[in-house]
């Protein structure tokens, strides 16, 4: 993992911190933008320990001490700009179409890679085993965060899953989530920057007892942190919008998952809805 992007070099090194450093890094996670700017001292007092704490938590993580921490934090703040300033940052770094075009290319290919070497295979096992389990499947994704939820929800249903979308916030998202209960799952997709309502949803589904299956590209928000299963996935771009290429391919993987764990049952339910469909002409 690079130190480059600090958020992510911090999951993979945060069951190693002790309890006060624990601390230190929920709240550079939290508050990344200030904590670049700085001092041990002042990070140490605003949360409640000492400098020579917060520079052994840097040390602790693969940084040489607090200095170069910070600088992997600057670096990293790059990818979680807003898409105004991810829009302008683009530009500058374009100098013509097919610089554009591979380097589009190019940045998809390393976030493939990366989750392939990576992928975790018994996370998928548990996911099936929750989908399987679950009485109705609720799907929240908010803005286009949503286009990788309705993929996931729309062929879970045409293999005979009880799937329920969500496709609102607020009073929305709290009247579809009403009946939501412990024998539920609750699956999220959201990516930076992360929705109030998907939050919310959540929290709701957790008070509930449901279950929680996560798809974002973080292990470290508060999203994460109360969802059960918890996809990790790379989605920046070198543009203002992010990339779903690699949660598609998530998605792929735990849709033909679910159909290899009954596949006569399924296969048989997708013949009858072939079936439906050509009885009545719905297609040219």
């Amino acid at each position: 993992m690079s130190k480059n992007d600090v958020l992510e070099y911090l999951k993979k090194n945060y069951d190693k911190l002790t309890d006060n450093q624990k601390i230190i890094g929920k709240y550079v996670i939290d508050n990344y933008r200030e904590v670049a700017f700085l001092s041990a001292a002042e990070l140490g007092e605003r949360v409640g320990v000492s400098d020579a704490t917060v520079i052994r938590f840097a040390r602790s993580i693969g940084f040489s001490g607090f200095t170069e921490f910070k600088d992997s934090i600057r670096e990293s703040i790059k990818n979680v700009d807003s898409p105004d300033v991810r829009l302008l940052k683009s530009w500058d770094s374009i100098k013509n179409k097919d610089d554009l075009i591979l380097k589009i290319g190019k940045a998809d290919l390393r976030n493939l890679e990366g989750f392939l070497l990576n992928i975790e295979v018994d996370k998928i096992n548990q996911s099936v085993e929750e989908i399987y389990n679950a009485n109705t499947i609720y799907l929240v994704g908010m803005g286009s965060s949503m286009v990788v939820a309705e993929f996931l929800g729309w062929h879970l249903k045409r293999m005979g899953f009880r799937v329920d979308p969500i496709r609102g916030g607020g009073l929305t998202l709290i009247e579809n989530l009403a009946a939501i209960t412990k024998k539920d799952l609750l699956i999220v997709c959201t990516f930076r920057r992360y929705s109030k309502d998907t939050y919310n949803s959540i929290v709701l589904a957790k008070k509930r007892g449901a279950k929680v299956l996560t798809i974002t590209d973080s292990n470290l928000t508060d999203i994460s942190i109360n969802s059960d299963i918890v996809f990790s996935v790379a989605a920046e771009n070198s543009s203002f919008f992010n990339s779903y290429v690699v949660p598609m391919m998530l998605c792929n993987i735990l849709l033909m998952s679910v159909l290899e764990k009954d596949r006569d049952k399924i296969y048989g339910i997708i013949k009858d809805y072939t079936k439906s469909m050509e009885a009545f002409d719905l297609f040219v």
